[in-house]
């Protein structure tokens, strides 16, 4: 039997080293989404034609979304569906940006597309499915990698202020903010895998979130100067030799593709993993499950409620942004 994966932010960084990895496997078959199916160049060489299908996802619009898993329902039929893996992710240095539902962008990329798509697919899950967020360590105020480069942890009070993209540091400057929702966004792609982990709907299916730690050479660098960018791309890829908690898209690719998705004994689900193989590091507050289970209600919540509702079948995404994998 052919496995499907379904893969979200793969045609950069992680998520296409993802792509590969799964490629290299016999017998399995992607559904990737991608804003922009018609460049996904890179990405539908990862496999043949008949292994491979890219289909228009933008995780920051409620309409695109519903496309997607409308799609994939479709075009799988009867067959089940291996593992969901969220990638897509942004992190925009700038100021804050709104969605045409009315989310902060970032969350609702990060998050809260992904929960609506995994809900969506949720009865057409294979029993014993793998769905993978994307965590970091830059939400824990006590990771000192991610402090030197200006996060504080995770800016996070409750679902609500975080979907609006609130922040409750008035000290901290634009880009400082900006650091802080990216950072909260991450708390809370651990809260969906853990909360969903002990829902009864979900029972025949593993959640995990992987913390790839940090990946030189990546794009997320993209809005920093030409010096920094320079660094990042260059120079830092070797540091992952010498610094703890510094990786690359194919070691974390490799555990994510070779142990959680075939489903490794050594990881319960709910777990919260990094690229090492072992449980990643973690805030106190990324440890409390009813905060998580209160998330993810509440998450849920607001996308059966959106500020604003967009059209159907059309994207809410105007402008510009940054796609990174972590």
């Amino acid at each position: 039997m052919t496995s499907i994966h379904v893969i979200t932010g793969a045609t950069s960084g992680l998520g296409l080293a993802i792509a590969r990895r799964l490629a290299s496997k016999p017998g399995g078959r992607m559904i990737a989404g991608a804003r922009r199916p018609e460049s996904a160049t890179e990405l539908k060489r990862t496999a043949k034609a008949d292994r491979i299908e890219v289909l228009a996802l933008d995780t920051s619009s409620l309409a695109s979304v519903r496309n997607f898993v409308s799609q994939v329902r479709a075009n799988i039929g009867s067959d089940r569906i291996a593992s969901v893996i969220c990638v897509a992710g942004l992190q925009p240095l700038g100021p804050r940006r709104t969605t045409a539902d009315g989310f902060d962008e970032v969350f609702a990329t990060n998050v809260l597309g992904h929960i609506a798509l995994v809900d969506g697919l949720l009865d057409r899950l294979a029993p014993n499915a793998a769905v993978i967020t994307i965590g970091s360590g830059t939400h824990d105020p006590s990771n000192k990698l991610a402090a030197r480069a200006g996060f504080m942890g995770a800016d996070f009070t409750d679902a609500k202020a975080a979907a609006a993209g609130r922040s409750s540091r008035r000290d901290r400057d634009e880009r400082e903010q900006a650091l802080d929702r990216y950072a909260t966004s991450k708390l809370c792609a651990i809260y969906h895998a853990t909360a969903a982990a002990t829902e009864k709907s979900f029972a025949d299916a593993r959640f995990y979130c992987f913390d790839p730690g940090l990946m030189p050479g990546t794009s997320l660098a993209r809005e920093q100067n030409a010096s920094v960018q320079f660094v990042w791309k260059r120079l830092m890829p070797v540091l992952r030799h010498f610094v703890e908690g510094v990786s690359s898209p194919e070691i974390s690719a490799r555990l994510i593709v070779d142990d959680l998705v075939p489903g490794d004994t050594r990881y319960r689900s709910g777990s919260h993993i990094e690229f090492t193989g072992k449980v990643a590091p973690a805030s106190q507050q990324a440890n409390d499950l009813a905060a998580a289970k209160r998330f993810l209600e509440d998450a849920r919540a607001l996308l059966a409620h959106p500020p604003r509702r967009s059209p159907p079948g059309r994207s809410n995404q105007k402008g510009s942004t940054l796609p990174i994998a972590t």
